[in-house]
């Protein structure tokens, strides 16, 4: 059976020392490649695998790095997770992610789960509406940490994640040289900072424009495909479109254009922006113009945040706040092309 073989055993099927062997499987050491293959040769007619949770009782160090999102199922957080876990496997880190649900209760539970396997280190996406006890739980447990995407508002801590409030502006400012005068945000729970940072941001443009607040109407909801459906029904229902929409995430936007659809208005009757630059924004039709995040580029970011951390003597030195301005791609929604 593959859990009654040991080190040693492969070590003895391979004709080498086990400390020979040790180095094969942590990669450590000076060892040939020939003596590499034959190890590993062994490993896999054994069926030997490593320990390493036994390893990291032994070593005092963990090889796993907790990440912790609020929605596996999201196409943003999906090209995230793929930045971040490249850049923490190249590094020899293996990631146990978990999803919240944006739920702050949920994500207490997991967060002291992940500490309960010995996590080398912890990247999250705070939930909505998440306390300050949080960032405490995390700081008095000692565990190196990166915030992704979301902050928590007046709190110092290492974080990686777009400039929302330009982001905001730059959305707004590109519809108003498109000649638009009026605008509607949708989507983005009304709890969450970076939503009230991209409107906050569109509202400045309207502003600089010599518009006020009223310019701007405004209609919360989730981040996803029906959240952007329903908060398209109630525009619709509100009144005479605006000139523009600008949606929360890509996924709203699709959601908003089948909210028009079903109601029988032609997609080129309102200009649209979406946020994220998610793949499929290029394939929609009409192609979304959106505000590009760049989310596995953030991933990688926020890996080497933390992989920083995790070698960091001084850990107040890495409590700053990193964030990238969102770059606008134009596609034809805002009728551009």
């Amino acid at each position: 059976m593959t859990e009654h073989v040991t080190l040693k055993d492969v070590a003895a099927h391979a004709g080498v020392s086990r400390t020979t062997a040790s180095y094969v499987v942590t990669g450590e050491g000076r060892v040939s490649q020939k003596t590499r293959d034959r190890v590993n040769a062994s490993m896999k007619e054994l069926g030997y695998v490593y320990n390493r949770g036994a390893a990291s009782l032994r070593t005092q160090r963990s090889s796993t790095i907790g990440v912790v999102v609020t929605n596996i199922a999201s196409p943003f957080f999906g090209e995230l997770l793929v930045g971040l876990e490249d850049e923490l496997r190249a590094a020899g880190f293996l990631s146990l992610v978990v999803a919240t649900g944006d739920d702050p209760v949920r994500q207490e539970q997991l967060i002291t789960e992940l500490r309960e396997h010995q996590i080398a280190g912890l990247a999250v996406v705070p939930a909505s509406g998440s306390p300050r006890e949080l960032l405490d739980t995390i700081r008095v447990s000692g565990v190196p940490h990166v915030f992704m995407t979301r902050y928590l508002e007046g709190e110092s801590v290492p974080y990686v994640g777009p400039d929302d409030l330009e982001g905001g502006r730059l959305a707004a400012q590109h519809l108003l040289g498109h000649g638009c005068r009026s605008l509607a945000y949708l989507g983005g729970r009304d709890v969450v900072l970076s939503r009230w940072d991209r409107l906050n941001g569109v509202r400045r443009a309207m502003r600089d424009a010599g518009l006020n607040d009223d310019s701007v109407r405004d209609f919360p909801g989730d981040a996803s495909g029906e959240s952007g459906l329903k908060a398209g029904e109630s525009l619709l229902a509100a009144g005479p479109l605006p000139d523009g929409v600008i949606c929360h995430s890509d996924s709203v936007a699709f959601g908003f254009y089948r909210a028009l659809r079903l109601h029988g208005i032609p997609t080129d009757s309102v200009k649209v922006i979406g946020y994220d630059d998610i793949r499929g924004a290029a394939l929609f039709e009409p192609t979304l113009t959106s505000m590009a995040t760049h989310p596995e580029e953030l991933g990688r970011a926020a890996g080497r945040k933390l992989l920083a951390a995790l070698g960091a003597t001084d850990q107040a030195a890495l409590h700053v706040i990193e964030t990238y301005v969102p770059e606008l791609v134009v596609r034809g929604s805002c009728g551009c092309h």
